[in-house]
């Protein structure tokens, strides 16, 4: 899958429909659409294209975890949309459903308060996502996996280091509880970025 991370937007999102086709329910060509209506113009922390992670999750949601389910891959394609744009909850589970809501709904965190130190924020949340459904922790570890995957240039040192740490401590757990595939990749991506197990 490392070659997806040398496409851009429209050739990742058309990789999603050649993988899922314009036929399913929730709609993937509908998701698609809106991410590039809603995150169109956005940048990531390495001044990339927004509208590439949702649909680098989708695939790793499709081709590491194998799972082709419409309702994981639209949550997939959304699950930065309440955070990072002006759609709300009631956007998404008017078009998408109640499940792909419900989805996007655990994966919208909350800010960090002021003086939380971000680490202890991130491992708070993963321990809480442990009472998650199953389906919210196979999505967070295909966003976790993106943002390993493309974390150099995004953060300081000292940022990056700490991110990758609370994915191993935090998220990994999770994920070997939820999906394997996801699990070995993560944790070798984890490794070839320099974290130690």
């Amino acid at each position: 899958m490392e070659e997806i991370l040398k496409l851009d937007a429209d050739a990742l999102a058309a990789r999603v429909i050649d993988i899922m086709g314009s036929d399913t329910w929730p709609s993937v060509e509908k998701a698609i659409a809106m991410v590039h209506e809603k995150h169109g113009g956005q940048l990531r922390k390495d001044g990339s294209d927004f509208r590439g992670h949702p649909f680098r999750v989708a695939l790793y949601l499709c081709g590491v975890a194998g799972l082709k389910d419409a309702n994981l891959v639209c949550a997939g394609l959304l699950h930065d949309m309440v955070e990072d744009t002006n759609a709300d909850h009631a956007d998404i589970e008017d078009d998408f459903g109640p499940k792909v809501g419900d989805i996007v709904r655990a994966m919208t965190w909350p800010i960090r308060k002021d003086g939380v130190d971000r680490s202890e924020h991130d491992l708070k949340l993963f321990e809480g996502m442990r009472w998650d459904d199953r389906d919210v922790q196979i999505v967070k570890s295909a966003d976790r996996l993106d943002n390993i995957a493309t974390i150099e240039g995004a953060f300081c040192d000292e940022h990056r280091d700490a991110y990758l740490a609370t994915t191993r401590q935090g998220m990994l757990p999770l994920t070997l509880a939820c999906n394997t595939a996801l699990y070995h990749a993560l944790n070798n991506a984890l490794t070839a970025r320099g974290c130690p197990e």
